[in-house]
Formats: C-alpha cells, structure tokens, sequence
C-alpha cells in the first residue's frame, strides 16, 4: 500500500528504524545528526530493515524537492515502522508536536497492516 510521508515523517521514521536497527549509524554533525550509509553500501546482503532504511533514504532525498514522497510499503514493514517510532516514543520524552506527528503517522502505518 501507498503511504504519503512529509519531510519531517520520513526524517522521524529514519531515525526511529536506525535506532532500532542499528544506532551506530547516526552520528552528531556539526548541522545535527547526521547518517552514515557507508556500511550499508559495502554490504553484500541486507536485512530487510537495512533495504527499507534504503528506502527511506531515497524517499527523503525525493522529498526534499516535492516536501512529500510517496513510498509502498507492505503491511509487514508498516508494521515495524509503527512499532519502532512507538518504541522510540516511549524511550525519551518529545515535544506535544512531535509526539502528535508520530501518533498520526503510526496510525496511517497501523491502517497497512489492518488492510493487508
């Protein structure tokens, strides 16, 4: 299924899968955090949550000349997008902004998983 992200969703949802997935990966810039591919493109094989941060990637840099991208995902991977960013939720304390993006995007990402 089709699932519209903003910038800023896919910038949350990319951190929130990096934290899960491997939080090596982010690295404090001199601009903000910043992600380091680097292993990933050496790899031989993927797991499937280091092909979907792929996807993110490329769905980010999408958006950032359209503000929004479109990305499919299955109801598989909606699924452990929701359970990472209501993880990270719990983890450590947002801004009501944040926190409310996050709850929207969670229930868009729950909604694959209910009509696949």
């Amino acid at each position: 299924m089709e699932v519209n992200f903003t910038g800023d969703e896919l910038i949350l949802t990319l951190v929130s899968l990096i934290r899960a997935t491997d939080p090596r990966l982010l690295r404090q810039g001199p601009d903000g955090l910043q992600v380091d591919f680097a292993s990933f493109e050496r790899k031989t094989k993927l797991s499937e949550d280091e092909r979907l941060l792929l996807r993110l990637r490329g769905a980010l840099e999408a958006a950032a000349t359209s503000g929004t991208h479109a990305l499919e995902l299955s109801g598989m991977e909606g699924q452990r997008l929701a359970q990472t960013l209501d993880r990270l939720e719990k983890l450590q304390k947002w801004e009501p902004d944040v926190v409310a993006m996050s709850q929207g995007l969670i229930s868009r990402l729950m909604g694959l998983t209910e009509s696949a």
